[in-house]
């Protein structure tokens, strides 16, 4: 099976674009709270039944999440310590490091 990465993202100030977003994440209920008070947020989260992983990345302003499956909670974990260093908050830098991350 091919590795996916599906990307969302929203604005913390628009309710219709970020209601759509944390629908799209298991308890987005209690990630909504985390992201209310407009801080820096860089969580993970991984799904054993479905092979996925999903790294949720805030500046304060924009909120992303990356979807990645099918993978390993190994390979979600080499992501994460790839992508922890980075500072910039866009599709193409995280499949960067996904891709270098995995490689090899």
């Amino acid at each position: 099976m091919d590795m996916k990465i599906l990307t969302t993202t929203a604005r913390l100030d628009d309710q219709v674009e970020m209601r759509e977003f944390l629908a799209s994440i298991p308890n987005g209920e209690q990630l909504a709270k985390v992201l209310e008070a407009g801080n820096p947020v860089s969580t993970r989260a991984y799904e054993d039944e479905t092979l996925t992983a999903r790294f949720v990345e805030s500046d304060g302003q924009i909120v992303m999440c990356f979807r990645v499956s099918p993978i390993t909670i190994d390979q979600a974990e080499m992501i994460e310590l790839k992508w922890e260093g980075t500072v910039e908050l866009s599709e193409a830098a995280f499949e960067k490091e996904v891709e270098l991350a995995l490689e090899g």
